[in-house]
């Protein structure tokens, strides 16, 4: 296929959403498996606009801060049974994403569009790290205090972030996000908008790499096709020069690798030259580049 005539995948979802970081793996694959054949674009699109929205109407007759104790324990039991889709490990201990005073998760839509404006380049590693920091890693991210730290460890200016997350700009893009779900009636998260050559395709719900790869396939007509990718220490060094962060369960799909100890074989000579270093969390492990 010609370099121009590349398959749009745009992604509809949300930093807080497990669903999202739970596909992690396919998206890996995908992009190995169709290297440069596929553009990624991820739209924000609300998935908690108000939190009471989402409680026991009883519970809420009793307090608000009854009806969200009750809800975070109900979204944390969600949250642990969405680790069994690819296994991506889900941290829910002291979980606080929502309090009574935090009650939305647009605050993390916004910086998503705060972090493209301030370095495009760095937004989709941006957005990776924050939706690690709210589920793996059980941060309140819903405060601009944690977010920061996240633009922090992403290695975007925090100053120019925190201008546009705070002048307008950011929320205007995303005004345009929340248009574009509304104009294609998005109404499940996660979705797919697939479009190659003038054609298109809109997939709701959670789909593994067999579905994506058939979708890709037909859409089309085979044009943008799947190769097996080279596996070595070098292909494994390019693919988290790209993710600084990435999951040993990434790898290890990207690559369609045995196992996870296939993986440790794979990146030790990064870990003894020092390039890399082992991200340890609850009930699984990262890789992290070492800048």
């Amino acid at each position: 296929m010609t370099a121009e005539k590349k398959l749009t995948l745009t992604i509809f979802t949300d930093p807080m959403m497990g669903l999202s970081y739970e596909s992690e793996p396919f998206f890996r694959k995908l992009e190995t498996h169709f290297q440069q054949q596929i553009q990624f674009r991820y739209v924000m699109s609300g998935l908690v606009r108000n939190v009471y929205d989402f409680v026991d109407p009883e519970d809420l007759k009793v307090s608000q801060e009854y009806a969200l104790e009750k809800y975070m324990l109900k979204l944390a039991a969600i949250y642990k049974s969405e680790e069994n889709i690819t296994g991506m490990p889900i941290n829910m201990t002291d979980f606080q994403l929502f309090t009574t005073e935090f009650t939305s998760s647009i605050p993390l839509n916004l910086a998503y569009k705060a972090a493209q404006l301030a370095d495009s380049n760095k937004a989709d590693h941006f957005l990776y790290r924050l939706r690690f920091a709210t589920v793996a890693e059980c941060r309140p991210t819903t405060r601009l205090k944690e977010i920061l730290a996240v633009v922090a460890d992403t290695g975007i200016n925090v100053n120019e972030f925190l201008k546009h997350y705070e002048d307008g700009s950011a929320q205007a893009a995303l005004d345009d996000d929340f248009n574009l779900r509304q104009s294609l009636d998005v109404r499940g998260l996660p979705a797919y908008l697939f479009e190659y050559d003038g054609k298109q395709v809109m997939i709701n719900g959670v789909i593994g790499y067999e579905e994506f790869y058939n979708i890709i396939k037909n859409l089309s007509d085979g044009k943008v096709s799947a190769h097996q990718p080279e596996v070595s220490t070098n292909s494994i060094r390019d693919l988290i020069n790209l993710h600084p962060l990435i999951s040993s369960i990434e790898i290890k799909d990207a690559f369609s690798l045995r196992d996870l100890s296939a993986v440790k074989a794979l990146i030790q000579p990064l870990l003894d030259s020092d390039e890399i270093s082992i991200k340890p969390v609850h009930n699984g492990w990262f890789i992290q580049h070492k800048k």
